[in-house]
């Protein structure tokens, strides 16, 4: 009976005693006659075991006799393994078992928003949800990253995680956030910084415009003539007319880049650009290299317009002229409008 119960505390108390800093050493010295629980106190102390309690009642239980002299211990070792080394049955290091931390495989496509790739790190089950990813991106210290030194402080981090494959930490958001977050450093290289200078433009300005492009563009050989076209409306301070600016604004979970109306251009929020301006605040999505590439080397071309053609092969027509737009409207819209 003592045997059996002594087995159910040591077991338990596997389970209680797994403090952090896995792995490192603590030297504990364990004097000659050393009350069981003043021992307990001190590795308590020690951040060695997290119950006082389940320790001393494997001391108790299991009728061991502690002996004195110095030991090395290291914290996540199990009560039990602990209380071996102190009474000679281990040898001087007792391996450490560390439960490899759960994980799971993610890509992330160009073009997806914050919160898609939240949802993807709920769907895999990682710790806290959807919740725990987004504030994780929200308490980024942003001043580790000089990349995001022209992002205004109360705009989110769209555009700056990198899309990539990833292995997602399913406990550690803010490991995943880091690592998207130095993918981005690592693609956006300096010859493309130097490129970003010589346009004359900021690099959140560039990303901005990428956002666009990337939620554009369908086929990889349009990005360069989509990129120009936003280019030289904005140089000439025409309204950029983006729909997927007006999706930004009106998508929610289920369905983040919904179908517009001919009311929803009327959108009240600064991202509309039917409604406004220059460009809009930020970027609407994680744009990947190649609209990034695509704005830094933007075709040269007179084309001031495009429409989608409607059909499987993903393409646009552009048109110099508001009266070749209206004729390729009505040619793959087939309304006139």
């Amino acid at each position: 009976l003592v045997l059996a119960g002594g087995s159910r505390i040591l077991a338990f108390a596997t389970d209680m005693t797994r403090p952090e800093g896995v792995g490192q050493a603590v030297q504990v010295t364990i004097a000659q006659d050393e009350p069981g629980d003043q021992l307990a106190n001190r590795l308590a102390a020690a951040g060695l075991i997290q119950s006082t309690m389940l320790f001393e009642g494997q001391l108790r239980f299991g009728g061991v006799e502690l002996k004195p002299g110095t030991y090395t211990l290291r914290k996540g070792m199990s009560s039990p393994q602990i209380v071996a080394r102190i009474t000679g049955a281990a040898p001087e290091e007792t391996p450490v078992p560390v439960e490899a931390p759960r994980s799971f495989s993610i890509t992330v496509p160009e073009g997806w928003r914050i919160e898609q790739i939240a949802e993807e790190y709920a769907a895999n089950d990682g710790d806290g949800g959807f919740d725990a990813f987004m504030a994780a991106v929200a308490a980024v210290d942003r001043s580790q990253y000089d990349f995001l030194a022209d992002v205004p402080a109360d705009l989110p981090l769209e555009g700056y995680l990198f899309p990539d494959t990833y292995t997602f930490s399913a406990t550690d958001p803010e490991r995943n956030v880091a690592a998207m977050l130095a993918n981005f450093d690592n693609k956006y290289d300096q010859e493309m910084r130097n490129r970003t200078a010589e346009m004359g433009l900021s690099l959140h300005q560039v990303v901005t415009l990428a956002s666009l492009v990337e939620k554009e563009a369908a086929v990889a050989d349009e990005r360069p003539i989509i990129a120009d076209v936003y280019i030289s409306r904005w140089e000439q301070e025409w309204r950029l007319e983006a729909d997927p600016t007006v999706q930004y604004v009106l998508g929610q979970s289920g369905d983040w880049w919904p179908e517009l109306s001919g009311e929803d251009l009327f959108a009240d929020s600064p991202y509309n650009m039917y409604q406004n301006d220059g460009l809009p605040p930020g970027p609407i999505a994680n744009p990947g290299l190649g609209a990034i590439q695509g704005v830094l080397y933007p075709e040269n071309t007179n084309y001031m317009f495009f429409v989608a053609k409607q059909d499987d092969s993903g393409t646009h027509a552009f048109a110099v002229t508001k009266e070749e737009q209206d004729a390729n409207v009505a040619e793959y819209l087939g309304d006139g409008s």
